[in-house]
């Protein structure tokens, strides 16, 4: 439904008369219709019935009151036809049902920057067309009043109370009051999502350091289930970090990588610190594990974003750990991060008879808001990266031990769209290569090394891992469109 408004202001100068004239033109353009005197105040109309008739109709939805050092004036000393039509709105401003009705256009300020609001507009809300510089968002302002169209329209309310207000586990870590706010700060501010990353990334660091302990017994039996329970524990932050990967991963928002690089340079602070007084091997090995699962849900979810270039940065770029004895820095590749965690390990297989201790505490302890072939994926794919490119040094690997929880009937999705030219160049970036010819090539000369090699198997089990040139149809590869 067309919106019908009408403006009353003091005509001034020539050179008033004409802006407003103008504004009123450029509101018709975009759809409002303008009741103006300019246009439809007739020679031999009665002015004043005119103007009681536009204050009080029920058709026109807004009255602009354009406010300046004359119409100010003209309406404290009630004036001409500007304290005339000052005495009809008066009494309609203080009506409840009309009050949204008037609405003071602040279109001059005095030499202090103080505005020319007369005394029965004073206490209003104003909009403020004044300043040239900002006059484009205030115009916006004030043709969405009209509209009822506001930037930030008022939410429906919810019928159920957050989960972390009603529940008796109530989150109230650092990380999550950060989180609350993350988001609706990103829409606004995407400009500002390094600086919002740092910060949480400095609070959950800060927030990790609470869940180093010290194991009360030497007996796998004990420090085993003890390393467990703490992992379990930290689910509650492991949670805020994933979700602000979900979020700040996003292509649009163009996170540095240089933040993830940097918060996962930081494992050896916690797996090998420098100060470890009588501490065991085994009582930091909760974060190894933590560290690792990181990196994991990391990738898994920037393929979820289809955030190509940070995957690609994250498994070719160097990540500078500092030795904590030394205090060198070493510059490796991702597969730093990964380490085969006796303690889990034993105590798993020993108790439970797991295979792979790493992957049943994954898959079994899996975030609810990512999928199981998600992370299983993630941990084949920086495998078959470390095995793509290998160096002489025999710790660059990725032995992806979740692999023995993969449905059998399920391939990777990922590999088959590869025969897509549109997909391969949206991924081509995370294989290292800048086209199909160049992918063939490495595919075909690391097929050819494996050849009358043995497969590489899980402890005490038939399963073994696949290839990468059999996961790819090689020759078939950006065939498609």
């Amino acid at each position: 439904m067309t919106k019908k408004i009408f403006i009353s202001y003091s005509w001034g100068t020539i050179e008033y008369q004409d802006w407003v004239v103008n504004l009123a033109k450029r509101l018709m353009n975009d759809s409002v219709d303008v009741v103006l005197d300019r246009w439809d105040l007739k020679d031999g109309n009665d002015v004043f019935h005119f103007m009681e008739s536009m204050v009080k109709s029920d058709d026109i939805y807004r009255v602009l009151v354009l406010c300046d050092k004359n119409y100010k004036t003209k309406a404290d000393n009630r004036d001409g036809g500007v304290g005339t039509e000052t005495q009809i709105i008066t009494p309609e401003i203080y009506k409840d049902q009309k009050q949204e009705k008037f609405i003071p256009i602040v279109t001059e300020r005095d030499e202090n920057k103080s505005t020319y609001l007369p005394i029965f507009l004073s206490s209003r809300k104003y909009i403020d067309l004044s300043n040239e510089e900002y006059f484009e968002e205030s115009y916006e302002e004030l043709l969405r009043n009209i509209l009822d169209a506001p930037s930030i329209p008022k939410p429906k309310l919810g019928t159920k109370v957050p989960a972390y207000i009603t529940d008796s586990a109530v989150n109230n870590t650092a990380t999550n009051s950060i989180l609350r706010t993350l988001e609706n700060q990103l829409q606004k501010f995407p400009e500002k999502v390094n600086s919002y990353s740092d910060s949480f990334i400095e609070t959950f660091l800060e927030s990790l350091l609470d869940f180093q302990f010290k194991s009360s017994s030497s007996a796998i039996d004990v420090y085993g289930k003890e390393i467990l329970d703490n992992i379990y524990s930290y689910k509650v932050l492991r949670e805020d970090f994933l979700d602000f990967l979900l979020i700040t991963t996003k292509p649009e928002y163009n996170l540095d990588v240089e933040i993830l690089i940097g918060f996962f340079e930081k494992k050896n602070q916690f797996t090998n610190p420098k100060d470890r007084g009588g501490y065991n091997n085994y009582d930091f090995e909760n974060f190894s594990f933590i560290f690792q699962e990181l990196f994991l849900y990391t990738i898994a979810i920037c393929l979820r974003n289809k955030n190509y270039k940070l995957v690609e940065e994250l498994l070719y770029s160097k990540f500078y750990f500092i030795d904590s004895y030394s205090g060198k820095t070493e510059a490796k590749s991702f597969t730093e991060i990964y380490k085969y965690n006796d303690s889990i390990e034993n105590y798993l297989k020993r108790s439970f008879n797991k295979i792979s201790g790493f992957g049943h505490l994954i898959i079994t302890n899996l975030c609810e808001k990512i999928r199981k072939e998600e992370i299983i994926f993630a941990d084949v794919f920086c495998h078959f990266i470390a095995d793509l490119y290998p160096s002489n040094n025999y710790r660059d690997r990725w032995f992806p031990r979740t692999y023995i929880y993969k449905e059998w009937y399920n391939t990777f999705d990922f590999f088959d769209r590869l025969t897509s030219q549109r997909y391969f160049e949206k991924v081509k970036g995370i294989f290292n290569v800048e086209s199909k010819e160049e992918f063939q090539k490495i595919l075909n000369d690391y097929k050819n090394s494996k050849n009358g090699k043995d497969r590489i198997r899980f402890e005490n089990s038939f399963d073994s891992l696949p290839y990468l040139h059999e996961m790819i149809d090689i020759d078939n590869i950006a065939t498609n469109r």
